[in-house]
């Protein structure tokens, strides 16, 4: 599969599955042109805003995330990065793993997230997908 849109659609029906299991209340936004892709109400009531993205597992076992936005029109080729106050989260399908994964929107969030073993066994700043399970 490759056409980004239905990536990103995959993504967010995963994500809404994701969530909706976990007793969440997903809510989609009534335009498309906000920079999040769903509000969520978590269980103990909180609110949040989150920006949906499709990651593809790497043969190392890492999946990498782009965490901006792009588009093309008839001038060319648009990318813009996301800003702390967009959305309070990334939520990140992996379909290698079937898995979603929470990543809070902040400076120094994860470029890399690994699900296996390193080859080399070295844990030193290693971002865990399990670490990420599960919004907070």
């Amino acid at each position: 599969m490759h056409h980004t849109k239905v990536k990103a659609d995959i993504g967010v029906a995963k994500t809404i599955m994701d969530l909706t299991l976990k007793g969440c209340i997903p809510c989609l936004p009534l335009s498309e042109h906000q920079p999040y892709d769903l509000v969520v109400v978590l269980n103990n009531g909180k609110v949040v805003k989150l920006q949906v993205k499709y990651a593809t597992l790497k043969k190392n076992g890492t999946i990498e995330v782009r965490f901006r936005t792009s588009w093309a029109d008839r001038k060319g080729v648009h990318i813009k990065r996301y800003r702390e106050q967009d959305f309070d989260y990334y939520a990140i399908y992996c379909a290698g793993k079937d898995e979603v994964l929470y990543v809070p929107n902040t400076l120094n969030c994860p470029k890399a997230i690994r699900f296996d073993k390193p080859a080399d066994s070295q844990v030193k700043f290693v971002k865990w997908a399990n670490d990420y399970l599960e919004l907070k």
